[in-house]
């Protein structure tokens, strides 16, 4: 091959100088004809994680479903006849077919604002919901010597929100993945209206029935990681992960799915995701909250 070299370049050189020969023997009128545009090849398109990073502002809305079970340790005081309190414990696990057809109203949804690198996003929930329920307990009377079984027949509506507000930016992000840093504020009032009814053992020593009102505020600061990682120009897989710390709970929360990206810019994602308070006082109505289950939401561009 090398010994060939000479030849082949010597026959490129001598074809340069044919063609140079050629074309300064044209016709002047030729010559001023100009010559055709060269056709420019069209830029790629860009991928959806390269739009989300191409420097303009970009605003999307995501209303969303979420059909979480509901686990909860909660407790209450229970007043007696002779004008003193009973502690009772319960575990409570409630799912969405339990739930489903008692919703008064309900509001969920996710916005984010992007700029670059920089992001501030929020998360909204609001539910109203009407519930029955039935717990058995054992609870010890007058100085503990009497063991009184207690059945709490409830007719509960709890109205909740819980709100999310965060900002953040880019750690890194390349053409089909980013991990997001970010750090904001959650609001979870926990606000309970208990109508019960006690059928009691032996003594009639618990008021039968009555109402409880709990009020408990959960705020705390909470920061995490979140992205996507996109495979191909559709089809991608979104994440989420916060802690979160208060002053009378801690809490933390993940979600995960896939995802798909339509051509028109709009998104649709089926994820999972859990959301828990734990670390209570020891006077709090509510000892541990868990919820976790199915999500889907869509995304839109305005």
């Amino acid at each position: 091959m090398m010994r060939s070299f000479p030849y082949l370049t010597a026959g490129v050189l001598a074809f340069a100088a044919a063609t140079s020969t050629a074309l300064a023997q044209e016709s002047p009128a030729s010559a001023e004809t100009p010559a055709p545009a060269a056709t420019v090849a069209p830029n790629a398109p860009l991928t959806p994680m390269q739009r989300q990073y191409d420097g303009q502002l970009h605003v999307t809305l995501a209303p969303y479903v979420w059909l979480p079970t509901v686990r909860q340790n909660v407790q209450y005081s229970i007043p007696t006849l002779s004008k003193g309190t009973v502690p009772i414990q319960s575990s409570v696990s409630v799912g969405p077919s339990d739930y489903a057809s008692n919703i008064n109203t309900a509001a969920m949804f996710e916005f984010e604002v992007r700029k670059g690198a920089l992001d501030l996003f929020g998360d909204y929930i609001y539910t109203n919901v009407s519930a029955n329920a039935t717990a058995s307990t054992i609870v010890s009377g007058p100085l503990g010597h009497v063991k009184i079984p207690v059945t709490l027949t409830t007719n509960a509506r709890l109205a909740s929100s819980i709100w999310e507000i965060a900002a953040g930016f880019s750690l890194a992000h390349s053409d089909s993945a980013d991990v997001n840093l970010f750090a904001g504020w959650r609001q979870f009032p926990l606000n309970l209206t208990l109508d019960y009814n006690a059928v009691i053992g032996k003594k009639g020593i618990i008021q039968p029935a009555g109402t409880i009102v709990e009020n408990p505020m959960a705020n705390d600061v909470i920061f995490g990681l979140r992205g996507k990682a996109f495979f191909g120009d559709h089809f991608y897989v979104a994440y989420y992960g916060d802690a979160g710390v208060g002053a009378i709970n801690q809490t933390w929360q993940a979600l995960g799915g896939p995802g798909y990206v339509f051509d028109h810019g709009q998104t649709i994602i089926l994820a999972y995701r859990t959301l828990n308070y734990n670390t209570f006082p020891q006077n709090s109505p509510v000892q541990k909250l868990s919820m976790y289950g199915p999500l889907l939401g869509y995304t839109f561009q305005l």
